[in-house]
């Protein structure tokens, strides 16, 4: 059976599209924060460096005949360092969320990086599920609440009274037992690249189980009150 030359020539189309591969890293930023990217390091001495945000030129340079030069909303707040080709942007704003892209010595290089603006946490709330607890809970568990969908990867800790923050997840289960009994406090902290924020301290800890409890929802105005009882 012959093999036509149309399916050789598609083969090695197909070759060459994924013999080059990029490999893409996610870097957060906050508005006004300067960004820093670096390339991958070459072993000669650079001699041309073009830097692109998406598909448009950012900045570019070629000793002896391109000055460094930079273009359209980067001008006056990006520097390109000619000896590294470490890019430097400062004052970033929501609008430079892009891909951006790196050639050295006219070879564009596998890594790119995908900047993303990110918030600031919110200052989060301590809230227990189901709400009410009783003696006849086995467990429940507090939520560490805060709105969070600008605000990209986000960690969680955790402290009992004065104890020291532990990392963990967004919720924390406790347990109906002498341990839990102990305790007369929780706070929670939510931290992001950019930004960290405790909770206010959740006072009902010591009586999360306790029959006083029926009929109240923690975080009312009377949570002292109902606490003072309790202990």
């Amino acid at each position: 059976m012959e093999t036509s030359a149309g399916f050789w020539l598609l083969a090695v189309l197909l070759l060459a599209a994924t013999s080059f591969s990029q490999d893409q890293t996610v870097k957060y930023f906050k508005v006004g924060d300067t960004l820093q990217l670096s390339p991958q390091p070459v072993s000669e001495q650079i001699y041309n460096v073009v830097w692109k945000y998406g598909k448009n030129l950012l900045a570019e340079w070629v000793k002896d005949q391109i000055p460094l030069t930079y273009y359209s909303k980067f001008k006056g707040r990006t520097t390109v360092n000619t000896d590294t080709g470490v890019l430097e942007i400062r004052d970033m704003t929501a609008a430079d969320t892009r891909l951006y892209s790196v050639e050295i010595n006219n070879q564009v290089q596998s890594q790119v990086y995908q900047i993303v603006e990110i918030e600031a946490v919110p200052q989060p709330e301590v809230k227990v599920t189901p709400l009410l607890c009783n003696s006849t809970s086995e467990s429940c568990k507090l939520v560490c609440d805060g709105v969070i969908n600008k605000a990209g990867p986000v960690e969680y800790f955790w402290k009992k009274d004065e104890g020291e923050w532990d990392q963990s997840g967004k919720e924390m289960e406790i347990l109906n037992d002498g341990e839990t009994q102990r305790v007369k406090t929780f706070s929670c902290r939510m931290k992001n690249l950019v930004s960290e924020s405790d909770s206010e301290v959740f006072l009902c800890g010591v009586c999360m189980f306790s029959p006083c409890l029926r009929g109240f929802s923690p975080g009312t105005p009377d949570t002292h009150a109902v606490s003072r009882n309790c202990v």
